[in-house]
């Protein structure tokens, strides 16, 4: 079979692919230096979009236009890249999720886009209670167990840039707890 896409540009796809790859994975080297973790972030957005143009490039390389076949193959990239870039939104998340809200919300995107990406109005995933927890310490100077009686680690909202937890003070008031997570 003879492939319909140029042999450099496969070869450039490919190329792509295997670097944004291993930058897609969960591997935080440089976890504690916000420079680094902004750098990361970057790279993984960047490698969506180079992923994504080259998708488009790719699997409608020479169809015309106004063919069945041409729509067909296009919903179907737009559900994958739609796929690609909830996926960069959650993994990045703070601004990239309020970005994915955004788009979501635009009537002028294809639908494959609004409706993959409309999870990210009200099925944000949660932060590991982990950073939460480096968060109050960092705020508040103190461990939480040593300002309140329980602290529920599950949190009763999440969004973008926050979630709520449940918690009793030391005095047994019951109090929610919104905790902003700040990345630099």
């Amino acid at each position: 079979m003879v492939s319909k896409f140029p042999a450099k540009a496969t070869a450039a796809f490919c190329l792509i692919t295997a670097g944004c790859f291993s930058s897609q994975a969960n591997f935080h080297p440089f976890s504690d230096s916000s420079v680094c973790e902004g750098i990361l972030r970057s790279s993984r957005a960047i490698c969506t979009v180079a992923i994504t143009v080259a998708d488009y490039k790719y699997s409608l390389y020479g169809l015309p236009n106004d063919c069945d076949e041409y729509r067909r193959l296009l919903s179907e990239v737009h559900l994958r890249s739609a796929k690609r870039l909830l996926k960069l939104c959650e993994i990045n998340k703070g601004f990239y999720v309020k970005a994915g809200q955004f788009v979501s919300s635009l009537r002028q995107i294809p639908k494959e886009y609004s409706l993959t990406l409309s999870s990210l109005q009200d099925q944000v995933v949660p932060y590991d209670f982990k950073v939460i927890k480096e968060v109050l310490v960092s705020n508040l100077g103190q461990d939480p167990s040593e300002l309140f009686t329980w602290f529920n680690e599950q949190p009763i909202a999440a969004a973008s840039i926050a979630q709520v937890h449940h918690a009793m003070l030391k005095d047994h008031q019951e109090v929610a707890i919104k905790v902003v997570v700040n990345f630099s």
